[in-house]
């Protein structure tokens, strides 16, 4: 069993790497450019009310060709903390939809984080696989994702072996899409490997197994 300084520690991390939308689930076009923001993060209870933690992050990403599209962002909460925070990666179609069976794309991406003030240096991989549904002549879609975090240190603080390697959390969103802009909302199961309990925020979960985020973001494409 976690001792109660790794439980809260890995939910934190797995919190804070999650406090976006899932960046891109569909590749743009080749050399479409396009910008975006995010707000939202894990639900939490404070006293009668369930509410979102308001975290924000912005991104821009460039269609190297209709199958693939990079992506690099900024945590603009994580900043106001003092910490440099940035995802950076692609998404690349695997598989195109056919009918009702969905197109599927794969997102490897690197987490990087920097405190100012002692200036540690973190790096996390992050395996996502996305399965989406183009609907209508405007190509707005349904899609789920698997996020896949892993944690490469053997240590953890104060030299205890390091027992979690994967974080992972499930998704499910739809994207509204138009000429230009696009409007995404999405709902998370953060880390449903780890416990909840003992924790100083009460997280909103449908069990005793990690917590429910709720996310919005919107994008402009050029």
């Amino acid at each position: 069993m976690q001792s109660g300084k790794t439980i809260p520690l890995l939910f934190g991390i797995a919190l804070l790497l999650s406090c976006n939308a899932t960046r891109l689930v569909k590749p743009l076009e080749t050399k479409q450019v396009q910008v975006g923001a995010s707000v939202g993060g894990a639900l939490i209870q404070l006293g009668s009310a369930t509410l979102p933690i308001p975290l924000t992050s912005v991104y821009g990403a460039y269609g190297m060709n209709g199958k693939t599209t990079a992506f690099g962002s900024l945590h603009t909460t994580a900043l106001l903390f003092g910490v440099f925070q940035t995802d950076m990666g692609i998404t690349h179609r695997l598989i195109k939809q056919r009918q009702w069976i969905p197109a599927i794309s794969l997102s490897p991406i690197a987490n990087i984080m920097i405190d100012r003030w002692e200036g540690h240096f973190s790096l996390y991989p992050q395996l996502d696989i996305h399965a989406y549904w183009e609907y209508s002549t405007k190509k707005h879609f349904f899609y789920t994702s698997v996020n896949n975090w892993f944690e490469l240190r053997k240590q953890r603080a104060h030299g205890e072996a390091q027992q979690t390697h994967w974080l992972p959390s499930l998704a499910l969103g739809h994207q509204w899409t138009g000429k230009k802009y696009c409007l995404q909302v999405e709902t998370k199961y953060l880390a449903p490997n780890q416990s909840n309990q003992n924790l100083v925020v009460d997280y909103v979960s449908p069990s005793n197994q990690g917590a429910l985020g709720v996310y919005v973001a919107v994008a402009r494409k050029f």
